[in-house]
């Protein structure tokens, strides 16, 4: 007689319920990544507990009564250049060892979805894997960027800082301000605070430094880390002379000769100092993985980003255009009236129907929308059809923002 063969029970995906489910979404984040001891205890003081974590817009998925995946939603608000749009960051993307490679986690991201669009999230951020996220409809966000510059090559009239002085490495009111203040319409960028006790993305030997004559209030800092013989910043806020000499005072204080800085964005004024020196700044571009961007909400995110659009159309040589442009989705569209350099989305059939310009194809409209490259690029590589004048428009409404997200707000 044939033996009885036993069934897979069915997966059974919701989202985590913040008291009942906190232990087993601790407990599959902390097997799969890290070390086990140490990132537990961090799951529970701050990632996960404590933290931005969306338990509504996150995402479990359980064979019976076993937890075995989880999708997780860190929810933030995101610079969009003088915009800020509702952000869902991914991250603690797990399946348990016994249970990959049987679609489970493409039965639990719909779910998280499903969620966040329900939420009010405008667009969806991660740093993942190669060749995973772009089933769900993720693609390239932007290129890491690095930027080098050698000791001998900061200039020999930096201001000394007054009241250089080490601080905790944590997100303090006054840095929370500090970073806001400084990253003020820089793409890309988390409007904070994002994690309330500790700093992501960080080792056990950051040192996080400020300047400035009143403790209470600096007028800089930088968070830094030490890497083989140059000296890694991954955050600085106040002038540029100002934060150039606080790191070179710091290389000499360890005898390291160069610096390097993750993650700064090309826009700021920090890097703008580092265009006037002797520097290098690198680019990595990744084809399906690292930072990685997708369209949750589109007329949401365009009705967030209307007077960021309204600014660069009023500023434009288009300034008085009138019109409309309609922007498709796989999943959705949404259709902006253009009239004398104002932008605004408008609802219904009618205005859809009556669209004089286009912009159609797959998920790169979301680079589009954060301005990942040059809008035309974009376009191409992206494969998205322009129609009527959405070739004049589209460089006007949604130019090339060189977005970055520093490392401390990653999830």
């Amino acid at each position: 007689m044939a033996g009885t063969l036993l069934k897979t029970p069915p997966l059974t995906v919701r989202s985590p319920a913040p008291v009942a489910d906190a232990t087993a979404v601790i407990e599959i984040t902390a097997r799969t990544f890290g070390n086990y001891a140490r990132f537990r205890a961090e799951c529970a003081d701050w990632y996960v507990n404590h933290s931005h974590y969306d338990w509504d817009a996150s995402a479990v998925g359980f064979l019976g009564d076993a937890l075995v995946t989880h999708w997780g939603v860190w929810g933030y608000r995101m610079r969009i250049g003088r915009a800020e749009v509702r952000c869902g960051g991914i991250g603690a993307v797990a399946t348990e060892a016994a249970h990959r490679g049987k679609g489970l986690m493409a039965r639990t991201a719909p779910h998280s979805l499903d969620r966040m669009r329900a939420g009010g999230y405008h667009l969806s951020i991660l740093f993942g894997i190669d060749d995973f996220y772009h089933r769900f409809g993720y693609v390239a966000a932007w290129p890491e960027s690095r930027w080098r510059v050698k000791l001998a090559d900061l200039p020999a009239t930096l201001p000394r800082p007054r009241g250089l002085r080490r601080i905790p490495a944590a997100p303090t009111p006054a840095l929370v301000r500090l970073h806001n203040r400084w990253n003020a319409r820089l793409t890309g960028t988390a409007v904070r605070p994002t994690y309330l006790r500790s700093w992501n993305g960080m080792r056990k030997d950051v040192e996080a430094w400020c300047w400035g004559a009143d403790r209470e209030r600096p007028e800089g800092h930088v968070v830094v880390q030490t890497e083989k013989a140059r000296l890694v910043c991954a955050e600085a806020t106040g002038a540029p002379d100002a934060v150039l000499s606080a790191l070179g005072a710091l290389c000499r204080r360890k005898a390291l000769p160069g610096l390097r800085f993750d993650t700064l964005p090309y826009r700021s004024a920090l890097a703008a100092r580092l265009r006037t020196l002797n520097s290098r700044y690198e680019q990595r571009y990744a084809a399906n993985g690292e930072a990685m961007v997708r369209v949750v909400d589109l007329p949401g995110c365009l009705t967030a980003m209307a007077p960021e659009l309204s600014a660069r159309l009023a500023a434009s040589e288009l300034a008085d255009y009138r019109g409309t442009l309609t922007l498709a989705s796989p999943e959705e569209a949404a259709t902006l009236r253009l009239d004398g350099g104002r932008v605004e989305v408008v609802r219904g059939r009618s205005a859809a129907g009556a669209a004089r310009s286009t912009i159609r194809g797959g998920w790169a409209v979301a680079r589009l929308l954060l301005g990942s490259d040059a809008p035309l690029e974009v376009c191409d590589a992206g494969e998205l059809r322009l129609g009527g004048d959405a070739a004049r428009l589209v460089p006007v409404l949604f130019p090339a923002q060189h977005p970055q997200l520093t490392l401390a707000d990653r999830f």
